[in-house]
């Protein structure tokens, strides 16, 4: 049983990475200079985290057992610092993942002749899904390990 759990973390990391990587590369590029200012019905790239997304929660959260498994083996001042190591990453990526966020939205919104955007649109799925996101996501799941260890 161990195996099996094993090899479906494996497939579904597997998803889960090429998905976030796909988002990446497939996001409409907000380029005046060549007239591209998007439009249409959406992004092809949300396509690689909606279509397995069940796959992708089955994969972050199943790692919650994972991480307990490792804090296990850990002494208590190991754990402390993986605990606060885990949630510094997790901060540090959010505010610069938030910063620059904000920087592209206010640049669109300036600049797009017809459209004001959000933070999340078809423009800035690279900044939310790449493999600093991956990682902060990661990293949240490791930090929010601690609370739902068994005694």
């Amino acid at each position: 049983m161990r195996i099996l759990f094993t090899i479906s973390i494996f497939i579904s990391g597997l998803i889960t990475a090429f998905g976030f990587f796909f988002a990446h590369r497939f996001t409409v590029p907000f380029d005046l200079a060549n007239d591209l200012l998007g439009g249409g019905n959406g992004n092809a790239a949300l396509f690689f985290v909606m279509a397995p997304g069940p796959v992708i929660f089955y994969f972050y959260f199943s790692l919650i057992f994972v991480f307990e498994k490792l804090h296990k083996i850990l002494s208590l001042t190991k754990q402390k610092w993986f605990k606060y190591s885990y949630l510094f990453v997790f901060i540090i990526i959010g505010v610069i993942t938030f910063y620059r966020a904000t920087i592209y939205r206010n640049y669109i919104n300036t600049n797009h002749p017809y459209m004001e955007v959000g933070l999340l649109s078809q423009f800035s799925n690279n900044i939310f899904f790449n493999i600093w996101t991956f990682v902060a996501l990661l990293s949240f799941i490791g930090f929010i390990s601690f609370w739902t260890k068994k005694k």
